[in-house]
């Protein structure tokens, strides 16, 4: 008996000192308890029934052994095993054939200590989640599972320390984040230092991955992608600048969709109602369907015809497909005639120009005289400093700031070198201190035109007080 006693205390402090988790019973020294860690080398698809919710999980539930060492082991009697999970996700032949592998194991080794052998062969097969390529349980165990999942990908990111792609300094990972689409690491105070930095100055079509090779190899090859909202606040960035991220973001897509309608109140101008950009109520609901693509590059403009300008109002629409409601006023509206509704059989024309209010109108001038518009989406483009060769912040189509044609985004600067483009020939530096340092910059295309019409318009003013100068004389 006290040899037996002997060999099972000296086979469990053995495996204490190999496995610190490892908890003796203080009222039994041949009883034990263990966790191992289960962590598959890939993650193991879990669907989740009713509802076929079907969620990828990299850390499960630690799979608890409890061991019994009984008199007369080793030589005479196997170990006692109880695996058991908490919850309980793994299958129950799963639970029994990991306990039977026990006495297995121990009649392989002829009545020696196995219990080394046998957690070592348990840790292995943990990496493939003991041979099982899915598992199919019941919704009720969803939250928790995710909730674990979550928790350990953390506790285990804590506890490594990363150089930060930024400021290249070493951190923990308790002050780092690991981005959720590229998986690159940056340190928290980095990335708030940024992307507040981006969306206070209002240029939200930088809050993505500040890898510079970010979405250039792989699948998603020139596809950077903005970050999310759910993922800003996770870093995390505070409600109200997140708020102000996505309210510009939202806005940004609303003015470069020709399609959109606002509303006809000087005092208001709101967008119209529509499903394609629903209004915003809770950040913490948005997902990552809220993050779109970013930097594609345009279909060349001999394979897509260039929009010249903003489309024009539709005209022969029928019945209530011309109402449209203002998201903020709750003004009823005609996408027609702009005028408030009046109902379907009425026959209405569109509004010209003529019946801009005179701030719009002074509004619409100053856009014509002074931004060159992008090729492709139509959206007013001023330069404050540097070359003529222009990337739209937009649509992130290059085009020639000079005479807004497209430029070809492999080799932008051939548009500059071509002799028979007198009006941009070797003209790429041309106002490099910006419009407002550069008065008398020569413009070509609808920019062009507008300089020369208001121009002649002033010199027409010019020569008629002369005129009248010497009258009165």
């Amino acid at each position: 008996m006290a040899d037996f006693d002997d060999e099972r205390t000296v086979e469990l402090e053995t495996l204490q000192s190999i496995y610190p988790e490892l908890v003796l019973d203080p009222n039994n020294p041949h009883v034990t308890v263990l966790d191992l860690l289960v962590a598959p080398t890939k993650p193991l698809p879990v669907t989740f029934n009713p509802g076929h919710d079907t969620k990828r999980l990299e850390y499960l539930p630690s799979l608890r052994l409890d061991l019994v060492l009984p008199v007369g082991y080793p030589a005479c009697a196997p170990p006692t095993v109880t695996p058991t999970t908490s919850p309980s996700w793994l299958p129950k032949d799963v639970l029994q054939r990991i306990a039977g592998e026990a006495n297995s194991i121990w009649e392989e080794y002829g009545g020696a200590t196995i219990l080394f052998s046998y957690i070592s062969s348990l840790q292995e097969q943990a990496q493939n989640v003991f041979g099982l390529e899915e598992l199919t349980l019941p919704v009720s165990l969803r939250d928790e599972l995710i909730e674990y999942n979550a928790q350990m990908k953390k506790e285990l990111f804590d506890k490594q320390t990363f150089d930060c792609g930024v400021c290249l300094e070493p951190k923990k990972g308790s002050a780092c984040y690991r981005m959720q689409r590229c998986s690159h690491v940056f340190c928290i105070a980095c990335l708030q230092d940024y992307y507040s930095s981006c969306i206070a100055e209002g240029h939200v079509h930088n809050v993505k991955c500040m890898s510079t090779d970010c979405g250039k190899t792989g699948t998603d090859k020139n596809k950077d992608r903005l970050l999310s909202p759910k993922e800003l606040l996770a870093i995390p960035l505070s409600y109200d600048q997140v708020s102000r991220y996505v309210t510009i973001k939202r806005k940004k897509k609303i003015e470069s969709d020709p399609t959109m309608t606002f509303c006809p109140r000087p005092w208001c101008q709101g967008p119209m109602r529509t499903d394609k950009y629903p209004k915003i109520t809770n950040l913490a609901e948005m997902d990552e369907s809220d993050s779109e693509v970013e930097g594609q590059t345009p279909i060349p403009q001999e394979d897509n015809p260039i929009k010249s300008g903003p489309e024009k109002r539709p005209v022969g629409i029928q019945g209530t497909d011309r109402l449209a409601v203002c998201e903020n006023c709750n003004l009823a509206f005609c996408i027609i005639c702009l005028a408030s509704w009046h109902g379907d059989f009425v026959r209405c024309e569109p509004r010209d120009t003529t019946q801009l209010t005179e701030e719009d109108q002074a509004s619409l001038n100053f856009i014509l005289k002074n931004t060159s518009p992008c090729p492709y989406c139509s959206v007013p483009c001023q330069k404050s400093m540097g070359c003529n060769h222009m990337t739209c912040a937009q649509c992130k189509t290059h085009f020639c700031y000079l005479c807004s044609a497209w430029l070809n985004p492999d080799h932008p600067y051939a548009h500059f070198n071509d002799a028979k483009l007198k009006s941009c020939f070797q003209r790429l530096f041309d106002g490099v201190d910006g419009d407002m340092a550069n008065g008398n910059i020569q413009f070509g295309g609808r920019r062009g035109v507008e300089l020369m019409v208001d121009f002649w318009e002033q010199e027409a003013m010019r020569i008629q007080m002369e005129v009248d100068e010497e009258h009165i004389q």
